[in-house]
């Protein structure tokens, strides 16, 4: 009974010996290549490659990919891209699965730095930041908002990762623009992205229906800041 007991009391102090050896583990991997100039938007990664490539990888549903998809997505060499999933899953943020293809990499949820990394992506890399920057480009364009889902969660409504990017743009923007900010979005995010274009008197209209339910669910302005 006395032997049990003693393991029960040591318990917390063994997690909180694994958590903080964990922790050690993904500091020692971040810090191991500094040559890299830090992103702008969190200079805590080594370089915007480090922060986009987690990004796409912890952000939207879970999913493995591979090196050459992973470069594709990136638009960067795909030894560059090996080097950092290399290092990332040293730090256990990612972990390999074999195949007769190659290796595939996924995000570990297992990670007890998964869950607030994630939010810090989310802030910094994801489909906010991305929408933000493909549509911010437009001429003749009012703003721009995420709706749906993904703006629930930039509001902080727990839930799982959405699978899509709901975008409302207001301005006198042509149909077919708008559809290629978003194809160039998808294609960084790996995710679709759905765009709805209004002029700004069909956004002030209040009779619109699909109007009306946008405006009454979460709804983030992205442009202008």
């Amino acid at each position: 009974m006395r032997s049990n007991a003693i393991g029960s009391a040591a318990e917390p102090t063994r997690r909180r010996v694994r958590a903080a050896t964990e922790a050690e583990k993904v500091t020692e991997a971040f810090l191991r290549d500094v040559r890299a100039r830090a992103p702008a938007r969190l200079p805590i990664f080594r370089s915007n490659l480090q922060g986009e490539l987690l990004a796409r990888l912890l952000l939207g549903p879970e999913r493995e990919m591979s090196m050459l998809d992973l470069a594709v997505m990136l638009r960067v060499d795909l030894a560059s891209v090996m080097r950092e999933v290399e290092r990332l899953a040293r730090a256990d943020l990612l972990t390999f699965r074999r195949t007769l293809a190659g290796r595939l990499v996924v995000r570990n949820t297992e990670s007890p730095l998964y869950e607030p990394l994630t939010r810090l992506l989310m802030l910094t890399f994801g489909p906010a930041a991305v929408v933000a920057e493909e549509f911010g480009r437009l001429s003749s364009m009012n703003a721009v908002y995420l709706f749906g889902p993904w703006a629930a969660r930039y509001e902080g409504t727990p839930g799982d990762q959405p699978t899509d990017v709901e975008v409302l743009v207001v301005g006198n923007v042509p149909r077919t623009i708008a559809h290629d900010a978003a194809q160039e979005a998808a294609a960084r995010l790996g995710l679709p992205v759905h765009p709805v274009v209004r002029t700004p008197t069909q956004w002030q209209d209040d009779t619109d229906p699909f109007l009306r339910e946008i405006r009454a669910g979460p709804l983030t302005k992205l442009h202008p800041p």
